[in-house]
């Protein structure tokens, strides 16, 4: 089960995933709140494991939020859900912890699925979004923001991407690493976010190009 706070402040759509939200069954409680600065006393006051939220909100860039979640919760899962499709805050929500970026328009089902992907370590991205950013680095728009992304990985996440590229399973890497199962999903979340990839093959061929490995 997992505690989530939604950061979205059209009040009809809000309710409509708050909704859909509590009748998922690994959630545990879901705070919602329509601000910055609502989401900085929950944040505060909680244990949350997921953080749904817009960029867009009453009081400023929802990516403050996104920062001080990360921030006070290292293993939790960032997923934005906007309607903004804008190159430049797409890279600076992902820069900030997002591990998924949905678009407004897509389905409960959609949502549900996409959670269930970025907990089990995947990066879900709406075709939407997906096209946006494609098109952008096509023609060399978002070229300086993703190489200012390019963070050097801890030493624990470069271990885990030397076993990765070596094509060992998450649960060996697990084993080899003496880590959990449950902290490995965190470590992969973290380089395919650093690294800006999807999955196992571009990260490591990411960090390949990079001299990681």
């Amino acid at each position: 089960m997992i505690s989530i706070l939604l950061l979205e402040d059209n009040e009809v759509l809000s309710r409509h995933l708050e909704r859909t939200l509590s009748d998922w069954h690994y959630s545990a409680e879901v705070f919602v709140c329509q601000s910055n600065a609502e989401a900085a006393e929950i944040i505060a006051t909680n244990q949350i494991g997921l953080l749904l939220a817009d960029l867009n909100v009453s009081d400023g860039d929802g990516v403050d939020t996104i920062r001080l979640f990360s921030e006070a919760n290292p293993d939790g899962v960032t997923i934005i859900m906007s309607g903004i499709s804008e190159p430049e805050r797409i890279i600076r929500a992902i820069k900030s912890g997002a591990v998924g970026y949905l678009h407004k328009s897509d389905t409960s089902l959609q949502l549900i699925a996409s959670i269930e992907k970025a907990l089990a370590g995947q990066s879900p991205i709406s075709a939407e979004i997906a096209v946006v950013l494609f098109t952008s680095l096509q023609h060399g728009e978002t070229t300086g923001a993703l190489e200012a992304s390019s963070e050097i990985l801890t030493s624990r996440e470069t271990e885990v991407i030397n076993l990765v590229a070596r094509g060992l399973s998450y649960a060996e890497i697990a084993k080899t690493l003496s880590i959990s199962k449950n902290t490995l999903p965190v470590h992969i979340r973290n380089i395919y976010r650093k690294l800006q990839t999807n999955n196992r093959t571009e990260a490591v061929f990411e960090a390949r190009n990079l001299g990681i490995l």
